[in-house]
């Protein structure tokens, strides 16, 4: 049985009750009500096939993003847009940072594609430097750039990304900056690449509403390109109707939105700053983050993972990222009651606690916050 490589397995076998997850970076404020009620009124509609070219979908992205509809490709998420694009380029060779998204490695594995890795420095803060560029080569035929980076949280200076793109164009490369966690970010106007899409056929920006709006079981991602043409062989590399009604409904109504993404960048602004402090003060030592979870190695607690497992609350082990290992964690930034559920556990175990411990769970969370 192949297991989940990712965050946010509530199903398995051994997971009891709702546990606390900070193993999926999902926004902690919710879905918005009126995300809720697109999906609801949208199940009215699903006797019909959706629209397999997200039309109404694509004109309310491009009026969100300041681009044209032509400009879009949509899918069932930012990994399904990921894994066509790979199979409509079908690179020989993919440049990637270590570490970073494993996805992306998968991605090219299916697409017959050779990786090669950049390791990126842990005094450095994983941070991707300007010596990343050296190693493109005109052999290279794609370069992956997650900013900011998971699960690091680290942000590619602009002015950087920009060098690479003028030399992904210099080689024949093609640029791909992952951007699904730019919401997040204080400023994302200073960092995403939009404004370089007219000019830049080389370049394609992924991105997703499954974060902000905190809807990862609906599915709806997309990408922006001024290649036309390789946005076209997109839809012949995956199944049609791949972005539900349900879905494409949500995707509207997140893309008609201007309100929730301040909101929230206040909120975990906040809330990671405390988290991270608090994790120093445990003694672990954290990767200054810029997005919505934190990157934290764990020298002494021995099977960690597993401990908080048990206690009802999941975290995400950084042990299958190329360039990491089983020390290294990650949480997502959730709310401020939430954090203190999972630093009072670290603390319990730091101090040579049971394994064994008893989660408030979710739901007593939720209204010790209303009781507030």
């Amino acid at each position: 049985m192949t297991e989940s490589r990712h965050g946010g397995d509530i199903y398995a076998e051994d997971v009891k009750g709702e546990p606390l997850d900070f193993s999926a970076s999902i926004n902690p404020l919710g879905m918005p009500e009126e995300i809720l009620h697109a999906a609801q009124e949208a199940l009215t509609h699903s006797i019909h096939y959706p629209d397999p070219l997200c039309r109404r979908l694509r004109t309310a992205i491009a009026a969100r993003e300041g681009v044209m509809a032509e400009q879009i490709f949509c899918g069932g998420g930012a990994a399904d847009v990921l894994f066509r694009l790979m199979l409509a380029l079908k690179p020989g060779k993919i440049l990637l940072p270590a570490p970073t998204f494993g996805e992306y490695a998968q991605a090219a594995a299916l697409a017959g594609s050779e990786v090669v890795r950049v390791p990126l420095d842990e005094s450095s803060n994983f941070d991707v430097e300007e010596g990343f560029w050296d190693v493109l080569t005109p052999d290279i035929d794609a370069v992956i750039l997650c900013n900011p980076n998971n699960p690091t949280g680290r942000v590619v200076s602009k002015w950087l990304v920009k060098k690479g793109m003028e030399r992904c164009a210099q080689v024949g490369a093609t640029l791909i900056v992952d951007e699904c966690f730019h919401d997040f970010l204080d400023e994302p106007e200073h960092v995403v690449m939009t404004d370089c899409l007219p000019d830049h056929r080389n370049l394609v920006l992924l991105r997703s509403f499954t974060k902000l709006y905190a809807m990862p079981g609906i599915r709806v991602g997309y990408c922006l390109s001024s290649n036309i043409g390789l946005l076209v062989d997109m839809y012949h590399t995956g199944a049609p109707w791949s972005v539900s009604v349900v879905a494409q409904a949500c995707g509207i109504r997140a893309a008609q939105d201007t309100e929730y993404p301040a909101r929230t960048r206040t909120y975990i602004s906040q809330q990671r700053t405390q988290l991270e402090n608090s994790l120093r003060e445990l003694g672990f030592f954290v990767i200054p983050s810029a997005a919505n979870f934190v990157l934290f190695r764990n020298d002494d607690i021995k099977n960690l993972e597993e401990k908080m497992r048990r206690r009802g609350i999941l975290i995400r082990s950084c042990a299958n990222f190329e360039g990491l290992n089983a020390r290294w964690f990650r949480v997502a930034v959730r709310t401020e009651a939430e954090n203190f559920v999972l630093l009072h556990a670290l603390r319990e175990l730091k101090n040579g606690g049971s394994q064994e411990g008893t989660c408030p769970g979710r739901k007593q969370v939720e209204q010790n916050q209303w009781q507030k």
